[in-house]
């Protein structure tokens, strides 16, 4: 069991006053020109902390997750290093693709964003950018484990590309932001994340914006 807790309660943009449905594009290139942020696209999952010592997935309560890795994928998670806790997204679902009944499947697909311990020791009074530095020079993205993109530029062109399903949109990150731990589960009770912000597209039925 991981003891601490990388919450996922980031700052949302605000929607368009002209358009309360969808983000402000003008807002989404303010952000982009201050040249503070990057961009990573925002998959339809579960926010998962593996520590590599047992290679158990707990989800974002702090609970176990029911998912059991199949062997083709267990055989990429055992060469990631030991004493370790990854936060990462866990894609692993049947996801419509369209209004209609046709559906995608999209199974075993671990996407790698962050480093929370390392060598047995939680990563507190670092940052982002060191994190993810860890994690771009030890781990090598396979078939199902992947180490999620980076984009310094385009952020609205990337969010153009989210279909709301599949990928819900993009989220921001400060890579200066120090990493903010917690023992206590849940979105209500764990600290925001004030360097991270997200940006989903509308999905008709589940959210508007």
């Amino acid at each position: 069991m991981s003891l601490f807790y990388y919450p996922n309660r980031p700052r949302l943009v605000p929607p368009d006053p002209t358009d309360p449905a969808h983000p402000k594009r003008d807002y989404i290139d303010s952000l982009e020109a201050k040249k503070i942020y990057v961009a990573e696209q925002k998959w339809n999952g579960d926010n998962i902390s593996l520590p590599t010592n047992t290679m158990e997935f707990w989800n974002r309560y702090n609970k176990r997750h029911r998912y059991e890795p199949s062997p083709a994928v267990l055989e990429e998670l055992n060469r990631l290093p030991r004493k370790a806790v990854f936060n990462l997204e866990l894609v692993n679902y049947r996801i419509a693709v369209s209004d209609k009944f046709s559906v995608e499947d999209v199974k075993d697909l671990l996407i790698v964003h962050a480093c929370m311990v390392w060598n047995d020791r939680p990563l507190l009074g670092k940052t982002w950018g060191d994190s993810r530095t860890i994690v771009e020079n030890e781990i090598q993205s396979g078939e199902h484990v992947k180490v999620s993109e980076i984009h310094r530029s385009g952020f609205w062109d990337l969010f153009q590309l989210a279909d709301g399903k599949r990928i819900e949109g993009i989220i921001l990150k400060d890579p200066t932001g120090l990493l903010v731990f917690s023992t206590t589960p849940g979105q209500e009770t764990t600290p925001g994340v004030p360097w991270m912000i997200k940006i989903r597209k509308p999905r008709p039925g589940v959210y508007l914006y």
